[in-house]
């Protein structure tokens, strides 16, 4: 299983079983698949599957997670103080606005699914790469603002699961 697999399957895992608690299903997941990414299904036959993607705070964030990047540092941050110490860099430029980089980049993400047909009875999974536990609630309405109602082919909704992965939102 490659890494990119790791993180759909574990982001699948935790996803089902907070939607079938709050939602009162027993959906399974019974492949690993790709566009749709994950297909579930109950005991009665129901389908419900799942498109998975990742946001982040500000561009590399999730390649930091991953060990990619070290723009998040201690050394980094410490080039990033000297710099605005010195006038040669904005001391906001590595902060995060909720409703605004944070909301911005998650609506890119959207976004960038909108166009793709994925079928019936699927849902939009967005795993949240930022530790930051932002409430999802307090933005859903600016987010949906940002939709046309003309294209969704997400008829199971659009959904975020927080990092920590224990809390879900429901966004469309």
């Amino acid at each position: 299983m490659n890494e990119k697999e790791a993180i759909e399957k574990a982001t699948a895992d935790a996803f089902i079983k907070l939607y079938n608690s709050e939602m009162g299903t027993s959906f399974s997941i019974v492949e690993y698949s790709d566009a749709p990414d994950i297909r579930c299904q109950d005991s009665k036959g129901n389908t419900f599957n799942f498109e998975i993607t990742l946001t982040e705070n500000r561009p590399k964030d999730i390649q930091a997670v991953l060990g990619r990047s070290d723009h998040k540092s201690s050394e980094a941050l410490k080039k990033h103080l000297a710099d605005v110490n010195a006038g040669k860099a904005n001391p906001l430029e590595r902060a995060s606005c909720f409703q605004g980089n944070v909301t911005e980049m998650i609506v890119s993400r959207i976004n960038s699914k909108l166009n793709k047909d994925y079928g019936s009875n699927v849902a939009l999974v967005i795993r949240d790469a930022s530790p930051m536990g932002w409430d999802w609630d307090m933005v859903s309405d600016q987010i949906k603002k940002c939709f046309s109602t003309e294209r969704n082919p997400f008829d199971k909704g659009i959904w975020i699961i927080t990092f920590s992965q224990d809390k879900i939102f429901r966004i469309i």
